[in-house]
């Protein structure tokens, strides 16, 4: 007997809608209000950053690194990256931050927490268990996408007989599905043209659509 998997599909279906709604009217409002001139300022602010050149990207990645290790929503980051840097440059650093950051949380679990104590504290996670009951490339990407904060699963696996390599590159690609399209929400402020940044905020929609598809699928799949 499959499992329902209704309730999921509803909620994400109507986070979506209220996402496109949301994009919806700060379009209009960037047209219709002082917003305009809001957009210059921050075109403005952008252009001082980038006078800092990689000591500014260097500064936002090493942050980033110990805000994620501690526990801090990469999501949050992965957008100030995308505002700060534009899309690709916020990518990239966001990206490796968050995969870095991640990796600290679980090198301070392997080396330092009580294994027992951090298992008591998983004990009521018994479906990302299932899944990483075989930590492996495949097995940590599904579980990135599991609605789990991202800590957990990197405390969990820090506990787990955790290849460094299998971790890295199972985190790399488990943050891309929803990196992509925060940090291309997160960029399109700094466009300045108000009908470049409207259109951006679109496709991050479609891309937010097309990877909760694909969320959606995999945890059919687990469940």
């Amino acid at each position: 007997m499959q499992p329902d998997t209704t309730p999921d599909i509803k909620t994400e279906t109507r986070r979506l809608i209220i996402g496109a709604c949301l994009v919806g009217v700060l379009i209009v409002l960037i047209y219709l209000t002082p917003l305009k001139e809001w957009l210059a300022e921050v075109k403005a602010l952008k252009s001082r950053i980038d006078e800092f050149g990689w000591k500014a990207h260097a500064a936002f990645i090493f942050g980033s690194i110990a805000g994620i290790a501690l526990g801090v929503p990469r999501l949050l980051l992965c957008g100030l990256g995308g505002f700060l840097f534009g899309f690709w440059e916020g990518l990239l650093a966001s990206q490796f931050a968050g995969v870095l950051g991640s990796y600290g949380a679980f090198l301070i679990t392997r080396t330092w927490a009580p294994k027992a104590w951090v298992q008591s504290k998983l004990a009521n996670r018994e479906r990302l268990r299932a899944v990483l009951e075989k930590p492996s490339v495949g097995s940590i990407f599904v579980a990135r996408q599991l609605p789990v904060p991202g800590l957990v699963p990197n405390v969990l696996l820090g506990v787990l007989p955790t290849r460094h390599t299998t971790f890295l590159i199972g985190t790399f690609l488990g943050y891309l599905p929803s990196n992509i399209p925060v940090a291309l929400a997160g960029s399109s402020p700094g466009k300045g043209d108000l009908t470049m940044a409207g259109w951006q905020l679109t496709a991050s929609m479609v891309a937010l659509a097309v990877f909760s598809s694909l969320i959606m699928w995999i945890r059919r799949k687990v469940d």
